[in-house]
Parts: C-alpha cells; structure tokens; sequence
C-alpha cells in the first residue's frame, strides 16, 4: 500500500508562534435587575495577512467604539445567515499582523422571560429565565471571529478562543463561565487552550460536583440517574482510547427556557426541556464528552489535529450508542451514508468534507478491516497521539501497521489522505498565530 508518506508530511508542519497572549481578554458587566450587559473585548492573536476582520455578534448588542491597538476605526454591520445576530466588518487597509489588537466595546439589553407573552414576543435577545441568565455560542454574547474563507470555513474550522474573562454581577449569586466550577461576582475565568463555544450562566442557581461530572440546577434523584451514564461513557472512552487518561468533568446544567433548544459544547451540556429524558443524555452527551476526553488527554497542537479528534469523537459517539442505546443507534446509522470510493470516483478529487474523516467513513473502515484490527488500528493511533505525533503520521502509521493488503481500503486510505492535503493547504493560506 503506497502512503505517500514523505510527500504528505511535508504539509503538515505546525502553523503558528505560541504567544503569552490570549485570545479575548474581556471584561463583562452584567445587571439582572437593570437587564442589562455590557462588555469590553480585546481581540489578539488573530487571522494575519487579511485586510478585513469580521465577527459575529447578537443584534441586540450595540458596538459603541472598535480600536485598533488603541485608535478608533470605523466598522459596518449587515445580516448574514444569521437570525439573531450581525456581521460587524472592520476594514484595516493593511494586512493584520500578530501584534495587532482590537478592543470592541458594546452595550446591551437582556430579556426576562417571566410569562408566555415575553417569550412569544422574544426577538433573539439574551434572556433571563427563573433569575438565570443563560447565553450560550448561538447567542453571540461575545464576538466570534469569522474567518474570510467563506461560510462553511466556520463550521469546519471555527475560530476557537483562549481567554481570560473577568465577569462582574452585584446581583448575582454564582457566574459560571466555560468550564470548571461557578465563582462570584468580579472572578476572572482562564482557558489556555481553545477547545470550543464558551456557556455563561448567571444568577441564583443551585450547584453540585459530581465524581464524573458537575451539575447546575439538578436534583438529586436525576443525579443518580444522569450519573450511571456518565460512568458508563467514562469506562466506554477508556476502552475505545485503551487509555486510562484524566477526565476534566463535563458539565450539565439543567435550565428550563421556553424559547431555547438543548445545547452543548465541549464542556458544557444545557438541558432546557422541563424535565431530564435519561435517553437524550446519551444521545446529547457522548461526542461533546468524547471530545473533551480526547483533547485533554492527547492534546492537539495544530487545527487538523483538532479536526482529527473530532471525527474520532463522532464514531465514538456511534460505537457507544451501538453498546448502550440500540434505540439512538439505529436512528443514527440509518442517517449515515458510508463515505466509502467506487471505482467511479477518483481519489484525486479535490472536495473538501465537512469532516476531515466521516463516521461513515470509520464504519466502512471497520468492515474493511474487522473489529479486531479496528481495536488495534485505535490504540495504535492514540498511543502515536500520546507520542506526539501529528494526527497525519497517527494515522498512516496506524493503518499501515495492520499490513492489509486491499484495493478498496487503498482507496479510502487514498481518500483520507487527500482530505488531510486539503486542510493542510487550507491551513497554508489562512495562517493563524497564537494557541488556535
């Protein structure tokens, strides 16, 4: 089996200077009493070699003032495929460069829900709901960086922040903001890595640490329900991994809102249903988990290691429903269309996927392969991920070990492969310094 190897690892040098700084530093001010949020956000570590920055942010926010690196300059705003927020355009005339910063300042209004009527009469506002503030990454409380390769850039490759937050709410009980435990008003929040959408939550609400995950406004009695789930995804994510890693607990919050749906991130579950369906907590729950496993235990240094271990994070969120919710399983894989090349289709095609690797894909390889050498082509690739290497060299190394010899796994390796070219010359011409 021909690899390429020599040629393909060539494109995938890292990308990126480390810097001390952040991406976001923000200050956030928030008033339950008042509704009102405001904020100031200084943006650094951004896209280089662009004339124009774009973020996206809710609608229901005012940009009073940008500067660049201290002196105002102008922006416009316009929709796009966007309901509740707008594109804020910043046209520098020069290229951006890794020392540049942009300091937004907005202001704010939030909505308190208290009846049926504030709820039919939400426009896309942040909301307060039971004097709880919930804003989550589709609320666009804080400006998210799009980048200018087009529309579907964001979906595969989202611009991900590290930050440090500092949240102020006099009349506010407890802020959890991204991950960890709540603090109190005026407690700054840190993320080193950029690992996704970051949740706030703010108000009186009740929390509760957990010897898998931490909880937000959940009963005892749904504890030990949600908790045997947790469990098991923690044992299943060892077994896939065959890794005893660190799991840094996810957590899951559960928020009655007559106008959100369910939402979840890396790190954070929000359950907005009046009640807890045990059986959408496996469905909601294993690939956002998995995910966070992964990225805390083999830690990506590059946007297409990021890209890899979400592709895992989707088959293991197959493999898991095939073990413990044949239900959710059946509906998922009745969906899912095997990826997998004909003699029609040339491995040479230059489409880039929504995913770097498909669940399909994954499933076609397994058949290909069996569940055995499937066993061993995942630990050899974690244990390559735990060495170091680059989720490339994991990869091809992985499968190159199982020493098959088969035309129609040649072609879905070949297929792979190229899809990893893709992202690497992708990568090359949208260059990003900085830990994303």
């Amino acid at each position: 089996m021909r690899l390429f190897l020599s040629f393909l690892s060539l494109l995938f040098v890292q990308i990126g200077i480390a810097q001390d700084q952040t991406h976001m530093d923000a200050s956030v001010s928030i008033s339950l009493s008042e509704e009102r949020f405001d904020a100031v956000y200084t943006l650094s570590n951004l896209p280089v070699n662009s004339q124009k920055l774009s973020f996206k942010l809710n609608r229901h926010f005012k940009v009073e003032q940008i500067y660049l690196n201290g002196d105002p300059i102008a922006s416009s705003k316009y929709p796009q495929n966007c309901n509740d927020c707008l594109t804020h355009n910043i046209n520098i005339n020069r290229p951006l460069n890794e020392v540049d910063r942009i300091k937004i300042e907005i202001s704010g209004e939030i909505k308190n829900l208290e009846t049926k009527i504030d709820a039919k009469r939400h426009k896309g506002e942040v909301v307060l709901v039971n004097d709880v503030l919930l804003a989550g990454a589709n609320d666009y409380w804080y400006p998210q960086v799009v980048r200018t390769s087009g529309s579907l850039s964001e979906y595969i490759n989202p611009f991900n922040m590290t930050y440090n937050i500092t949240a102020t709410c006099n009349d506010c009980d407890k802020i959890y903001l991204g991950k960890g435990t709540p603090k109190t008003s005026g407690a700054t929040f840190s993320n080193d890595r950029a690992e996704g959408d970051i949740t706030l939550i703010a108000g009186n609400f009740d929390f509760k640490e957990g010897e898998y995950a931490n909880y937000i406004n959940v009963s005892d009695a749904d504890i030990q329900k949600i908790k045997l789930r947790f469990s098991k995804s923690q044992r299943f994510l060892e077994e896939f991994t065959q890794t005893a890693g660190n799991q840094n607990k996810t957590v899951y919050a559960q928020l009655e809102s007559p106008v959100y749906g369910n939402e979840a991130n890396y790190n954070t579950i929000v359950n907005t249903s009046a009640n807890i369906d045990v059986n959408k907590v496996d469905e909601n729950l294993t690939e956002d988990t998995a995910y966070y496993y992964f990225a805390s235990n083999f830690e990506p240094k590059t946007k297409l290691d990021k890209l890899f271990l979400q592709s895992l994070a989707k088959y293991a969120r197959i493999k898991y429903l095939e073990e413990n919710n044949s239900v959710q399983y059946n509906r998922v894989t009745g969906i899912i269309q095997p990826n997998f090349i004909t003699k029609k289709q040339a491995p040479s095609q230059s489409q880039l996927q929504a995913l770097l690797i498909t669940p399909g894909q994954f499933i076609e390889l397994e058949r290909s392969i069996g569940a055995e050498k499937m066993k061993t082509f995942l630990k050899n690739t974690f244990q390559n991920l735990a060495y170091g290497k680059s989720s490339f060299d994991a990869f091809t190394e992985s499968i190159a070990s199982l020493n098959t010899s088969d035309t129609n796994l040649e072609s879905l390796v070949a297929q792979v492969q190229n899809q990893f070219q893709l992202r690497a010359l992708e990568e090359n011409t949208d260059v990003l310094v900085g830990l994303d």
